[in-house]
C-alpha cells in the first residue's frame, strides 16, 4: 500500500532558516540549489531516486474508489517564522505569511489521507527564462494580430508544481480487420467536359484509370509494455496540454519538501482510480494505432482490437510548470511552460483579417488560372 503524507519529514521544511544569516531558504531555479537570497548561502539538492519506485495498483485502486476526501474549510494557521495567526483554507498546501513574507507548508493539508508523492522534478527554468520564452513565442506565427508582438511581459507569471500519476501495464491484444490495396482497375474513355468544365478538344481524348481496392482479411496478436503513461492530476491543466509538453521522467528525484519552499504546489484533484481510467484510454488509443500498423494496407476497414492489461503499477509525482496569462483586447489567454524542458504551449488570438486576405488571394489565383485557360493562353501548359 502506498504511503500517505506524513508530518514528520514536513516539519523540518515548514521553515528553513539559513545557517549563515537566519533568513528563509528557498529553492532557486537559476542556481539549481536550495539557497538564501540574502547572503548567498547554497545547498546542493539531493539527486537520489531510490524512492521513486512503482506501487502495485490493485489494492490502492480499490481503496481510492472507496475514499472520501476530507471536507475543506477554514482553519487558523500559525506562521512558523513570526508567530502570526491568520485564516487559510484547510487544503492549501503552500502559505505565504502576509505579515513577515515567509513561506510555510500547511501540515494539515498533508494529513487528509492524500497519497504521498515519491518523486519530483525541480524547476530548471527560472522566471527570467520563462519571460524570455514568452517574448519569443508571442512574436511567432503569421496569422496573429501585429499588435500582439508588442506584448513583452506576462501577467501573474508563477511557478507551480503540478501533481501527476504515472501508470505501467503489460498488455496482450488480439486484432482482426481488413486491409485494402489499391489496384490499377479498369480504364474508361474520357469525353465530354474535361477539367475546369471545358469541352474536351480533339486529340485530347484518352483513358482514365478507375481505382479499385482489393480487400484482404487479416488477424494477429500484439504484446506491449507501457512504461510511465503520464496522467495529469491537476484541476488547473488539461491532459491535452500535457501531451504537447512531455517531461524527461528519467530525471525524477526523490520527493523532498524543501524543493517546494518558495513555490506554489497543488494537491491532486484527480483521484488514483480516475487517473487510471484516463491512462487506459491513452493505452487503448496507442494499442489501436499499433494494431493498425500491423494490419497494413493502403486503406483499412472493420478493425477490431481486444486487449487485456495486467501487472499494473503507478507512481505519484509532482512536476514543474510556469503558468501565466496575458490580456489582448480585454480577453485573457493562457500560456504554459514546461519548468523542466522549457517547452511552450499557449493560446493566441487569430487575425481573421489576415486569414481572409489569404483566402481571397488563393481564390484570385485560381480564378486567374481558369481565365487564362479559357482564353487559351495557358493551353497545353497544364
Amino acid at each position: 500500500m502506498q504511503e500517505y503524507y506524513e508530518g514528520e519529514n514536513i516539519e523540518n521544511a515548514m521553515h528553513l532558516p539559513c545557517p549563515s544569516c537566519g533568513n528563509q531558504l528557498k529553492y532557486d531555479a537559476d542556481k539549481k540549489q536550495i539557497s538564501c537570497g540574502h547572503c548567498g548561502y547554497g545547498e546542493e539538492i539531493n539527486t537520489a531516486n531510490d524512492k521513486v519506485i512503482e506501487t502495485a495498483l490493485g489494492n490502492d485502486l480499490r481503496g481510492a474508489q472507496n475514499f472520501t476526501p476530507a471536507e475543506v474549510n477554514k482553519k487558523v494557521f500559525d506562521c512558523q517564522n513570526c508567530g502570526a495567526k491568520f485564516m487559510v483554507e484547510s487544503d492549501k498546501l503552500n502559505i505565504t505569511c502576509g505579515f513577515c513574507g515567509s513561506d510555510n507548508v500547511n501540515l494539515d493539508a498533508l494529513k487528509h489521507q492524500y497519497i504521498q508523492p515519491v518523486g519530483i522534478v525541480p524547476f530548471y527554468i527560472s522566471k527570467e527564462e520563462a519571460n524570455k520564452k514568452f517574448e519569443r513565442w508571442i512574436k511567432q506565427g503569421a496569422f496573429h494580430p501585429n499588435k500582439l508582438r508588442t506584448l513583452s511581459r506576462v501577467e501573474g507569471l508563477h511557478g507551480l508544481y503540478i501533481p501527476f500519476w504515472t501508470y505501467d501495464a503489460k498488455t496482450e491484444s488480439t486484432w482482426q480487420g481488413q486491409a485494402g490495396y489499391y489496384t490499377q482497375g479498369q480504364t474508361s474513355s474520357m469525353s465530354g467536359r474535361g477539367r475546369m468544365g471545358r469541352m474536351a478538344q480533339p486529340g485530347r481524348m484518352g483513358n482514365q484509370q478507375v481505382p479499385q481496392i482489393r480487400w484482404q482479411s487479416k488477424s494477429g496478436r500484439l504484446s506491449h509494455f507501457f512504461d510511465d503513461v503520464l496522467v495529469v492530476a491537476s484541476g488547473k491543466i488539461e491532459q491535452s496540454e500535457v501531451n504537447k509538453m512531455p517531461f524527461r521522467l528519467d530525471e525524477v528525484v526523490n520527493y523532498d519538501p524543501k524543493l517546494i519552499m518558495g513555490w506554489e504546489s497543488e494537491i491532486y484533484q484527480i483521484e488514483l482510480d480516475q487517473g487510471y481510467s484516463i491512462a487506459e484510454r491513452l493505452m487503448d488509443h496507442r494499442l489501436r494505432n499499433m494494431c493498425s500498423a500491423q494490419l497494413g494496407g493502403d486503406t483499412q476497414r472493420n478493425l477490431h482490437v481486444s486487449s487485456n492489461k495486467s501487472a499494473q503499477t503507478y507512481k505519484h509525482l509532482v512536476l514543474p510548470f510556469w503558468i501565466c496569462s496575458y490580456t489582448y483586447q480585454n480577453k485573457i489567454y493562457r500560456f504554459l511552460i514546461n519548468g523542466q524542458t522549457g517547452r511552450v504551449y499557449g493560446q493566441k488570438p487569430t487575425s481573421w483579417i489576415k486569414v481572409g486576405l489569404l483566402i481571397l488571394l488563393i481564390v484570385l489565383i485560381f480564378v486567374g488560372i481558369w481565365y487564362l485557360r479559357q482564353t487559351g493562353i495557358l493551353e497545353g501548359k497544364f
